[in-house]
């Protein structure tokens, strides 16, 4: 029995959570921030700015989650913050994060599902999480085996977690789990709530997929969630290689296992498989060259930067009307300036509010470039009183929350400047004099 525990262990470091009963509160940042108008001035800087005295070293990417709290990529760390600076309680286990060989692992990127799923890379071609619903409530025990009815014919089998088969079951519309047996081993719970592998390249079901995949160049760099319930997330891939590989590729859900939480519910576990490759690489709008950061808006559009030939700046718009979704560029490279080169020297992020505006980070420039939903250009943010006198050094993320709060992460200054349009400050919020 120690043995099965032991290989059970190293499995479910794979998995990942999913909770549909789990409803965020809904009475966090109710303020509306209004789409831009012709009545909008400048972006000013709030205070603090968040630095050294908040914990934060190298900050390089930033998230914030539906219930408003800010996720910020550090060093061997994701750094979680109330939208007033302060660090809420329960979220150590993001801290200090190693790999399986004791390693530290270096998060380049991270974002949070509605499911309260935090997923991160590193750089590599693997994929982690950690799910904070869990280790706010408890784990209480995790199915090891169970019996399988065969809808169709009235077969029952028995099978063990782990197995492909159990996937297999698991994952067919013609089988039900009708019998599952659990175990409350201690060291299973714990590999559970700890962060840990969501998904590999190196597996053998990811590589026999993705025909594209490469072991030795494959390089995640770009990652994003919806914002529903959609049991997928996507990546982008900075793999060149002979081939210029480079792409955007959507990861899917695949159950794994059934736990029981200490609320008494019951929620399925997953872990990613490759599911396909959303846009491939090629020098035109609605392609993918040398791509730095990803982003979806709540319509299931992506954006994305890149550092290869012609656009930096892309909106790509799924096409759900087939058995396969399709994606075509959403901005017209004649009319709208956000495809104007000449704008973007390194686009390290692109970040996408509530009404579909955009947020371009560029770490060569010392600015935040905003769009509206068009492709329009706007403002820039970080600048003193709308002139030429710059306040951040080396932007290379931002985000925005649902008040219309603008977060960057200047790595060069260890800090994160936030940015605020003039004329809807909301009376708590310290501005720069």
């Amino acid at each position: 029995m120690k043995n099965i525990y032991l290989y059970l262990i190293l499995l479910l470091l794979l998995a990942v959570s999913c909770m549909d009963r789990y409803v965020i509160p809904g009475n966090i940042n109710q303020s509306n921030p209004g789409n831009f108008g012709a009545g909008d001035t400048t972006f000013l800087q709030l205070n603090p700015i968040w630095d050294d005295a908040y914990g934060l070293s190298e900050p390089t990417e930033i998230s914030i989650a539906q219930d408003g709290r800010i996720f910020v990529a550090d060093l061997n760390a994701i750094l979680v913050f109330d939208q007033d600076g302060t660090m809420p309680s329960g979220f150590d286990g993001l801290k200090n994060l190693t790999g399986n060989s004791g390693a530290a692992i270096l998060p380049i990127d991270v974002d949070i599902d509605q499911k309260m799923n935090v997923f991160f890379i590193d750089g590599s071609h693997q994929i982690f999480i950690w799910n904070h619903y869990w280790n706010e409530v408890g784990i209480n025990s995790v199915s090891v085996s169970g019996t399988f009815l065969h809808t169709e014919t009235g077969i029952e089998l028995s099978e063990n977690a782990g197995t492909d088969t159990w996937v297999s079951y698991l994952n067919n519309s013609e089988y039900q789990l009708i019998n599952p047996i659990f175990t409350d081993s201690p060291n299973l719970i714990d590999s559970l709530l700890q962060p840990h592998l969501f998904y590999d390249g190196t597996d053998e079901k990811n590589i026999y997929k993705d025909i594209h995949y490469r072991s030795d160049s494959s390089k995640f760099n770009g990652l994003t969630a919806p914002a529903g319930n959609e049991n997928m997330i996507f990546v982008t891939d900075h793999y060149g290689g002979v081939n210029n590989q480079h792409r955007i590729i959507q990861i899917d859900f695949q159950r794994s296992l059934l736990l029981e939480l200490t609320t008494g519910d019951l929620v399925w576990a997953f872990t990613g498989e490759y599911g396909a490759t959303v846009l491939g690489y090629g020098n035109g709008a609605e392609f993918v060259n040398q791509p730095l950061s990803l982003d979806i808006d709540y319509q299931g559009n992506l954006y994305y930067t890149q550092t290869g030939e012609y656009f930096a700046v892309h909106m790509i718009i799924p096409d759900l009307s087939g058995d396969y979704a399709t994606y075509s560029s959403g901005f017209n490279a004649v009319t709208d300036d956000i495809m104007n080169p000449n704008l973007f020297t390194n686009p390290m992020d692109v970040a996408v509010d509530k009404n579909r505006n955009i947020y371009v980070a560029d770490s060569e420039r010392d600015h935040i470039s905003v769009f509206t939903a068009n492709g329009q250009f706007f403002k820039e943010a970080g600048y003193v009183n709308d002139d030429s006198l710059r306040i951040m050094s080396e932007p290379v993320a931002v985000t925005v929350d649902q008040r219309g709060i603008i977060y960057v992460c200047d790595k060069n200054d260890g800090a994160i400047y936030r940015y605020k349009l003039s004329n809807s400050l909301e009376e708590d919020l310290n501005l720069d004099e």
